[in-house]
């Protein structure tokens, strides 16, 4: 069974937004579209990027 997972924050929180057209939207950081993620690595290798970002975004602000 796949599961849909958003495509700008990785959370697995989606649901259909328009049952008449495929409309997904985020619980979490309300994203809303067409466009879902359904494959799991995908999922985490953007998580992965985005715990990095986040990372270097702090180390900079300490410089």
């Amino acid at each position: 069974m796949s599961t849909s997972s958003c495509p700008r924050c990785g959370s697995k929180m989606m649901k259909i937004h328009n049952p008449n057209a495929p409309l997904w939207e985020c619980s979490k950081c309300g994203y809303t579209g067409s466009v879902v993620i359904k494959d799991g690595n995908i999922e985490k290798q953007l998580r992965e990027t985005r715990k990095l970002e986040k990372l270097s975004k702090k180390m900079l602000r300490g410089r």
